[in-house]
């Protein structure tokens, strides 16, 4: 019944033929690049040795794996998508593999580290008419490499909620971006 009625109020606005594609244009002229964000490193200059690593991400009750293979180059390394291991949350999980120089494209050169961004868009509207991005408010990352423990880091976060970010409370909400840095 909102949605119908931010459509109306539109339509009051800017006409009738027009009402849907302005108010949903207004909704999408703002994104959110909200949830979490995580970098993972080796400290110093060093770079990922070359080898198997899987990345376990924890997440409330949900838990994922995700499967990487390093290998002497930054082109010659992948990794796998997301793998939901168990729970019922559909997290948008996007892992890459970030150079060695972050500031300078050289694919040739070792993987610097792991580049993880997290977030919840269940509740969005395919039309982009509303918008929900939620940050988890707890995080677990274990990474093995070679089936030998590497690290594990854990969070408790609050975000701050722009309920409005996009203009009008009916276009949705945005957990901004909480970023969070690990070195081993």
């Amino acid at each position: 019944m909102l949605r119908r009625l931010v459509l109306l109020t539109c339509a009051a606005a800017v006409g009738v033929t027009t009402a849907t594609t302005a108010c949903v244009q207004a909704c999408n002229d703002v994104g959110c690049a909200g949830g979490f964000e995580w970098t993972g490193r080796p400290a110093g200059d060093a770079t990922l040795t070359p080898g198997a690593y899987v990345l376990t991400v924890t997440l409330e009750d949900d838990s994922y794996t995700i499967d990487c293979q390093v290998g002497a180059t930054y082109e010659d390394s992948d990794c796998g998508e997301p793998i939901r291991v168990s729970g019922e949350v559909a997290w948008s999980l996007e892992l890459s593999l970030a150079q060695a120089d972050p500031d300078e494209w050289a694919p040739t050169s070792p993987v610097g580290g792991f580049y993880l961004r997290i977030a919840d868009t269940s509740g969005s509207e395919a039309d982009g008419s509303y918008s929900e991005t939620r940050g988890p408010p707890q995080v677990t990352i274990a990474i093995r490499r070679d089936d030998a423990p590497l690290t594990a880091v854990d969070y408790m976060i609050e975000y701050v909620r722009d309920g409005d970010y996009r203009g009008d409370p009916a276009c949705g909400f945005c957990d901004e971006a909480e970023a969070r840095t690990h070195e081993w």
